[in-house]
């Protein structure tokens, strides 16, 4: 009886939101609309038990518009999830913004998403959007990162360019709750009295970044003046408190990438002021730190290269964070290094879409994998079957496989 029902909810869910954007399709003329909808089976392979069954519907909306000598675009992608098992709804906007070219710069003011330097699948000056650690599994990378509320305006000095985002309020990590647990000692309660950040002029965001294409090399400047996005847990041993709370950080890097040949060379840089660490014995501390924490500078630096062998790309990073200045007294190591490597080949005329992705923490031990095979069966219907899977070391994330069908239209 279940399954019937669940099948009468998804033929209706599917039925409606057809026939709803066909209408809308017919109501707009000058607009580009697309819609995608998306049928997700996830199956857990720790528990041999199907993980979740959701259904995502998807819309791009774009429509162009020019008055005197401002040219714009506003641009909408909602998304909605509907959890078949659960029967869980979802709305969100996954980035809505309104676009203004004028004569000298460009605006955009609204719900986006941003991404800086040249690293893949590992973050370095890429700091704008916060993470969500509770998405998975990871069919997309961008999915990991939530949207902001902000204003970019762009220059061009040079053929180069010039970016400013002002983010007016802030906004933090999502966090994995079992991973905040495993945090909180024995017999702590947690206060989030100082966790919220006010909106205030005083408590936004600025973002910096100078770019440059060139025939030889390409390169990024950057500088930020904001929040960390994951709060620093202090601790109050009186009334046996933790009390998450969140940091100003002054961070400025860049990135660079050349080619030569079949290898592309890349290199990412980030120097972070204001970082907040947590003390491994902190009892012994008390009179020095009270709350547990130290504050310190950190360097986080990668290396990597991409070389191409007849259609197959094979990519290699090293990254590294130092804690400058560094006491025995952190808890964190010194150095903190990760590695990340990825094979992928197209076949079929680029209708067959193979790619394994290797994401190993050295300090933790932690190996994971990512294998994706995606198909494009014709213009409107597409396949991708893939997994995160935890090959060695601890992971608060569970080994998953998923097949997904979209019907784009």
């Amino acid at each position: 009886m279940k399954l019937l029902k669940n099948n009468i909810i998804t033929s209706i869910f599917i039925f409606s939101f057809i026939l709803l954007s066909s209408l809308f399709w017919g109501n707009v003329n000058a607009a580009y609309v697309s819609n995608s909808l998306t049928a997700r089976y996830v199956h857990n392979l720790e528990a041999e038990s199907t993980y979740e069954k959701v259904l995502i519907y998807e819309v791009d909306y774009e429509q162009k518009f020019s008055r005197n000598d401002i040219f714009g675009k506003l641009y909408m992608n909602p998304i909605f999830k509907y959890d078949v098992d659960t029967e869980n709804e979802d709305f969100s906007i996954k980035e809505g913004y309104l676009d203004l070219y004028l004569q000298n710069f460009d605006l955009r003011i609204g719900k986006q998403k941003m991404t800086w330097g040249k690293s893949d699948g590992v973050v370095v000056t890429n700091i704008i959007n916060p993470r969500d650690y509770n998405v998975h599994p990871v069919v997309e990378y961008s999915d990991q990162y939530q949207n902001v509320e902000a204003i970019k305006a762009n220059f061009y000095p040079n053929n180069d360019t010039l970016e400013i985002v002002w983010i007016p309020e802030f906004k933090s990590a999502q966090m994995d709750p079992n991973i905040l647990q495993s945090q909180l000692p024995s017999n702590f309660t947690k206060d989030d009295s100082k966790k919220d950040i006010v909106s205030e002029f005083e408590n936004s965001e600025l973002f910096i970044r100078y770019s440059s294409i060139g025939q030889k090399y390409d390169y990024e400047l950057m500088t930020g003046y904001s929040w960390e996005d994951e709060p620093t847990i202090h601790k109050d041993f009186i009334n046996q408190k933790v009390i998450p709370q969140h940091h100003r950080l002054f961070t400025i890097g860049g990135s660079a990438s050349t080619m030569y040949g079949p290898f592309v060379f890349k290199g990412e840089g980030i120097y972070i002021s204001g970082e907040h660490y947590n003390i491994a014995k902190p009892i012994l501390h008390l009179n020095d730190y009270p709350e547990g924490v130290i504050e310190k500078s950190e360097i986080k630096w990668l290396s990597g290269v991409d070389y191409n062998y007849e259609g197959y790309l094979f990519s290699f990073q090293f990254v590294q964070q130092a804690i400058l200045d560094y006491s025995d007294i952190i808890f964190e190591d010194e150095y903190r290094n990760q590695v990340t490597f990825l094979i992928q080949k197209d076949f079929m005329r680029t209708k067959l879409n193979s790619e394994i992705a290797f994401h190993y923490n050295l300090t933790e031990d932690v190996l994971m994998t990512n294998p994706t095979i995606s198909y494009d069966y014709s213009d409107d219907i597409n396949f991708k079957v893939g997994a995160n899977i935890n090959l060695e070391g601890e992971s608060f994330k569970e080994d998953v496989i998923y097949l997904q069908t979209e019907y784009l239209f």
